[in-house]
């Protein structure tokens, strides 16, 4: 029998199966093995070392086989197989066998070219893909074909049992053709590489969930990117990344309906910052409700009281946190913090104070979202607490950068009675649909029986479900709460 010298380059589980085969053919003498070191071997997923098959006289573990051209020319092989290797085989290696270098791609050429092909295929669905044994070339995966072993992908294989199937296609292949490979018998097929397609290399973005993609989708992904694969990722609110190693698409399961719409806008933590206990439901509370019910994280501050100055023949709660307790309990806001500020003597407290409490809550909460008075109301109170949150979110300030919006709100019996001249008037830019949720933020008012007035004051419900309408007839919906954006930061970082 010619026996012809071979060089072996590779690593990996199917890497492994080959160099076994190798050594056990009487045809071939394994003059030396190239395989990863253990450095670089450990950047690569379901890496082997080869120690216990080939003697240390014929192993050489190497960082770069582009490094080795002139080893492996004095090697003088008569053909060489790489198996389980993702470096690029230099056009200066590819000349110096004979008989080649006989490469495996985990894909059915010519389709599939590139990178990550089990990745790929597992993602994009496929049901059957296969390995095919090619003659390397200087192009990417563009040589001549040997053969093709084709499996199945089973909606249920994820990438370990995926990686099992190709590693027993390479070593059928191997074993097939071995023989005729080593004479120079075996089949020799151009690709018609106008047929080809490309896979990109895998980056550890392609991890991250997209949840607005369809279920099937997202299970291909996590089936992917399994072990021996570092798994699909996504996030908890807190930012923790959470890694997700197996998923399955179950539509008859008896589970409810979503509590939360995905990428809801109103998933936002929110702050309403005010200066009186009714001010929040007056204002903006039908919009609280919204963000509550769609999962996001809200918390009302107020400032003051808002007892100690009321007119005498104006009825007085003494009760008013209760009351404001109450009504955050009806629009789903789980976090309330009441301060004891004198009523309509905000000016009179140092500034430096009040900022200090707004600039604590912004700091403890981190909202995304601010929503507070509008800076021309008549109320002393509501144009304190307006600076206040202005100066706590000054865009170049710590706190200032980690809110994206701020936006302030008409609160009747104080906004509309301010002088229409100047800067006084209120005029919205941006509106909430709050038809949805209009009962609730009805039945929150309620809880503040003594501050509802009747007859033709604002603080009537009359008042404020016309106020809506209007809102809602100035923006295309039935009922709305309107906005004055004060400022608003995007940014991708």
């Amino acid at each position: 029998m010619n026996i012809k010298r071979v060089v072996f380059i590779g690593g990996l589980a199917d890497g492994y199966g080959a160099v076994e085969i190798l050594n056990a053919h009487p045809g071939v003498e394994l003059v030396c093995v190239y395989t990863l070191d253990e450095v670089e071997g450990a950047k690569r997923a379901g890496y082997l070392p080869l120690d216990n098959l080939v003697e240390p006289s014929r192993l050489r573990k190497i960082k770069n086989i582009k490094d080795q051209v002139d080893a492996i020319r004095a090697d003088a092989p008569d053909i060489i197989f790489a198996v389980g290797f993702s470096q690029i085989i230099s056009p200066s290696i590819l000349e110096i066998p004979p008989l080649g270098v006989v490469g495996f791609h985990s894909a059915i050429l010519p389709g599939r070219r590139g990178c990550s092909p089990i990745i790929w295929a597992i993602a994009d669905g496929l049901t059957e893909s296969g390995v095919t044994m090619f003659f390397m070339d200087d192009g990417i995966d563009s040589g001549d074909t040997i053969d093709v072993e084709r499996f199945s992908i089973e909606p249920e294989d994820a990438a370990a049992e995926v990686l099992a199937k190709a590693d027993s296609a390479t070593l059928v292949l191997l074993k097939k053709h071995l023989d005729g490979l080593l004479n120079g018998t075996a089949p020799r097929i151009p690709h018609g590489l106008n047929d080809s397609t490309y896979t990109r290399k895998r980056t550890p973005y392609d991890g991250e969930i997209d949840w607005s993609m369809p279920a099937e989708q997202i299970v291909n992904q996590v089936r992917a990117l399994a072990p021996p694969y570092p798994m699909a990722h996504t996030y908890g609110g807190d930012g923790q990344p959470i890694l997700i190693e197996k998923a399955h698409c179950v539509p008859q399961a008896a589970v409810p309906e979503p509590r939360h719409l995905a990428n809801d806008p109103f998933q936002k933590r929110v702050l309403c910052v005010v200066a009186h206990p009714d001010d929040e439901v007056l204002g903006v509370g039908a919009t609280l409700a919204l963000h509550a019910e769609a999962g996001g994280e809200v918390m009302v501050v107020i400032l003051s009281e808002g007892e100690a100055e009321k007119f005498a023949e104006t009825p007085s709660c003494h009760m008013r946190g209760q009351c404001a307790q109450e009504a955050a309990k009806v629009l789903g806001v789980k976090h309330l913090l009441i301060h004891d500020l004198p009523d309509q003597r905000l000016d009179t407290v140092p500034f430096i104070e009040v900022l200090k409490l707004v600039e604590s809550a912004i700091s403890e909460f981190q909202p995304d979202i601010i929503y507070t008075h509008h800076h021309g109301d008549a109320n002393t109170d509501h144009l304190v607490v307006f600076k206040a949150v202005y100066a706590a979110t000054r865009p170049m300030s710590r706190l200032g950068k980690m809110v994206s919006r701020v936006l302030t709100f008409e609160t009747p019996s104080s906004t509309e009675q301010a002088p229409q001249i100047s800067d006084f008037p209120f005029n919205p830019t941006s509106f909430v649909d709050v038809e949805s949720i209009w009962d609730k933020k009805t039945k929150a008012l309620c809880a503040y029986p003594d501050e509802m007035i009747g007859g033709l004051h604002p603080r009537s419900f009359e008042y404020i479900e016309a106020l809506a309408r209007v809102r809602g007839g100035q923006s295309g919906f039935k009922f709305a709460e309107a906005f004055l954006p004060i400022r608003e930061r995007l940014s991708r970082s």
